[in-house]
């Protein structure tokens, strides 16, 4: 799916949605839609390879002597086609024929209508396909208009389905000026309502499909999958559509859920009383020692609470007295958070250096000083600790050596008179054995 709208003189706020430039208030641009996951954000990208920014692009392009555009506020001076990734495809029967059914297509004057469209059903791509997708449609688009008047093709990844903006001047030959002319060179003009008619509009969607199942697997990206009956769109009146049809699907769903709710909940009780009928006594027993044990486990349950309590009481006191020492009370914790928001979104300037924003700096900087604070004095203990340890360790050492020659003397003389003791020993036992020898003799 694919709508276009025209911007004239002044009107940029679709730039600074395409780059997710913040407003003053540190909110994204959202153009509209305020459906931006930023967690996501990272995931966009240009395929318009200027380096330049759009409006430096903008500003040459509009301002080049070969170019003329009229003087006047009224007049559209550039425009975008927002090309949406499908989401939905026409379904076959098994001979291959499109499933149709009647359907209230709401048109742009207006009007209602029942049309015969496509049953559409549920269509997934991987990453790949995706970024292959949005190239494509960048390549067509690209040689359409002219790359010299391409301003940007920014694909968005961060809001509810992927789509690609693609920004460009609407530029034509100025067919009028160059017959009249013809000894200077030809020039061009901008002219959106020459370019971008009726006919432009309508063919765009059939053009573009040839040209995916041209360059991609046929069939691959449905684009005329029935979402542009009733003619081409605003992106507004596009994203009103969708939401509605989001609304009625789940208005029929929950219709759907209730419905079968309230049968479900009917069943259960004539079962219920079915059972209970029939075994009264055998449940109110049952009833009777559900209770029994869930008093025994709310028991147990209040006592590992208390044990666990007496536990954790130093450790909450250690706490709440650390953030007395920095001074921290509750009115810290929205600041602290939306500082936290900050670090995550650092800003860069021009020449390379990075900020980080301080929110309620009465505050906060209070407490970011005690916090540093607290850390260099750590920091120092550690480094103190560190020389007093390295310091015992050196003195041990060195009285070690100073007892290692004593030691040694001592462990030379105990071997000595273990030894000494071993021959005697020896001596004795040999001696009646030498008794009885001489005896015999």
């Amino acid at each position: 799916m694919a709508n276009y709208a025209n911007f004239k003189r002044g009107d940029f706020g679709l730039f600074a949605h395409c780059e997710r430039k913040k407003d003053e208030n540190g909110k994204y641009v959202t153009f509209g839609n305020e459906r931006i996951d930023s967690s996501r954000s990272h995931l966009n990208y240009n395929l318009c390879t200027d380096s330049r920014s759009q409006t430096e692009i903008f500003d040459a392009r509009f301002n080049d002597p070969n170019v003329k555009c009229q003087n006047r506020p009224d007049v559209n001076v550039y425009g975008s086609w927002c090309v949406t990734l499908p989401t939905h495809a026409p379904t076959f029967d098994e001979d291959g024929n499109m499933i149709t059914e009647e359907k209230e297509v709401h048109h742009k004057d207006g009007t209602v209508t029942t049309e015969i469209v496509p049953v559409l059903k549920e269509v997934f791509y991987d990453d790949e396909q995706t970024k292959e997708f949005f190239r494509l449609c960048y390549e067509f688009l690209k040689n359409r208009y002219g790359e010299e008047n391409v301003i940007s093709a920014y694909v968005h990844m961060d809001e509810t389905t992927p789509h690609m903006h693609f920004l460009f001047l609407p530029i034509i030959e100025d067919t009028k000026w160059n017959e009249k002319h013809p000894d200077k060179p030809p020039r061009k003009k901008i002219c959106a309502k020459q370019l971008m008619n009726k006919t432009e509009l309508n063919m765009f969607h059939r053009v573009l499909q040839e040209y995916l199942d041209e360059h991609s697997e046929k069939d691959l990206y449905p684009m005329l999958n029935g979402t542009t009956i009733g003619g081409n769109r605003t992106i507004a009146e596009m994203k009103a559509e969708e939401a509605l049809g989001q609304a009625i699907e789940a208005a029929h769903q929950a219709n759907a859920t209730r419905k079968q709710a309230e049968e479900d909940i009917a069943k259960a009780e004539a079962e219920a009383f079915k059972v209970q009928k029939e075994t009264g006594d055998f449940i109110n027993l049952l009833y009777q020692r559900e209770a029994d044990a869930e008093k025994e486990v709310l028991k147990e349950f209040n006592a590992w609470a208390e044990s666990e309590t007496i536990k954790e009481r130093p450790a909450v006191q250690e706490i709440k007295n650390s953030l007395a020492d920095l001074g921290a009370t509750p009115e810290h914790i929205q600041p602290l958070s939306q500082f936290a928001d900050s670090l995550n979104n650092p800003i860069t300037n021009k020449a390379g250096k990075t900020f980080v924003e301080v929110p309620s700096p009465k505050i906060m900087i209070p407490l970011l000083k005690k916090v540093v604070q607290k850390m260099l004095g750590a920091f120092e203990w550690a480094r103190g600790a560190q020389a007093k340890v390295a310091q015992r360790v050196e003195e041990t050492r060195t009285s070690l050596r100073a007892k290692l020659p004593q030691k040694k003397r001592e462990a030379d003389l105990q071997n000595q008179q273990r030894w000494a003791a071993e021959r005697q020993a020896r001596q004795e036992q040999q001696l009646p054995e030498k008794k009885k020898k001489e005896q015999s003799l």
